[in-house]
């Protein structure tokens, strides 16, 4: 792909994103939800600023934790690998998923650079960056699956928040037992991750590429279940931590907000929408979690505040990566034309 448009699809990308937010913020400020959106700036006095530094904390930790998880898989895979590489490539990545503008995305990054060194293994290495993805976005469900039912436990069942915590609670657990099904006999049957199946799906219009590459990730691990299963259990405190720097940040602004398990649902179904092809998942993530605030019966104008909070933390996390990025950087513009070849 030209050079040019790539910048254009970029600059595309980045004017839905941002375009979005201004049109969330826009419909707040002339909502009836206006003057809670407003008393957030207003009152900043009251804003409790050890909270706000303790939720950027919480919230590096667990990203810091999803670069351990990777550092095991690709540890798992007989190559040599180092801990502090590991934190170098995922903090690259994180600011590139937000920068987006004529690089290769983030875990194009990761898979490339080690691929360079080993480059024998670039399959095995590209599949423990899917498996890191995909092990990321099955413990979204988990997580929203146990937070759910615990919510409606607690709840008034013939409330609004019960109603939706309800539905929610049963598709999460749905889609956490079919993934877990799936999971196991994906790793003890053999044949139903073999080079015969690997073949067939690669042969799926569109989307061929991607399962061929999941299929083999599963076949490659298939030998160590128990480094899937405590590695998922850690990706289940990743997401615990992102819900409790949301719910630290919602306290530090002094809002009216949902309890802790009520987050631990509404952080994770907001990063799932963020996960759609847009810079940093921007826009969507604000959208979710503006909406689950308003499902929960709470103020949408308060929602978004706190979304647009722990936007702002991201954002500082990501400004790590630029430190990193900018001593890679003459590595990094000679990845793109790998990445198109691969």
């Amino acid at each position: 792909m030209p050079v040019n448009k790539k910048t254009m699809v970029a600059v595309a990308k980045y004017s839905i994103a941002l375009g979005i937010v201004a049109f969330l913020i826009y419909q707040v400020l002339t909502g009836k939800d206006s003057e809670s959106f407003k008393s957030v700036w207003e009152n900043r006095d009251s804003w409790n600023v050890i909270y706000l530094l303790l939720a950027l904390v919480i919230a590096l930790a667990g990203l810091s934790l999803t670069f351990v998880r990777w550092f095991f898989l690709v540890r798992a895979l007989d190559i040599e690998f180092k801990l502090k590489d590991s934190f170098r490539l995922g903090f690259i990545g994180y600011f590139s998923n937000f920068l987006s503008l004529g690089v290769v995305g983030g875990d194009a990054i990761k898979a490339i650079f080690i691929s360079r060194e080993r480059p024998e293994k670039k399959p095995e290495v590209v599949s423990s960056v899917l498996l890191d993805r995909v092990m990321g976005l099955y413990a979204l469900t988990v997580v929203c699956a146990i937070a759910s039912f615990a919510g409606v436990q607690a709840a008034d069942g013939t409330d609004e928040t019960a109603v939706a915590l309800q539905n929610i609670a049963e598709v999460s657990l749905a889609i956490s037992i079919a993934g877990a099904i799936a999971g196991l006999l994906l790793i003890f049957i053999p044949a139903l991750t073999g080079n015969a199946i690997q073949s067939k799906l690669a042969q799926v219009p569109r989307v061929g590429g991607t399962l061929k590459k999941l299929t083999f990730a599963i076949y490659t691990y298939r030998s160590q279940p128990l480094l899937l299963i405590a590695l998922t259990l850690m990706t289940t405190l990743v997401h615990c931590l992102f819900a409790l720097s949301v719910f630290v940040i919602a306290m530090g602004l002094s809002v009216v907000h949902p309890n802790f398990v009520q987050h631990l649902v509404i952080s994770p179904m907001s990063n799932l929408a963020a996960s759609v092809p847009l810079p940093g998942g921007i826009g969507a993530f604000e959208v979710m979690f503006s909406r689950m605030y308003v499902e929960g019966g709470y103020s949408e104008g308060h929602g978004l505040a706190v979304a647009l909070g722990f936007r702002l933390v991201t954002i500082i996390i990501a400004l790590i990566g630029v430190i990193y990025y900018l001593n890679s950087k003459k590595e990094i513009a000679e990845l793109e034309p790998e990445e198109n070849a691969a």
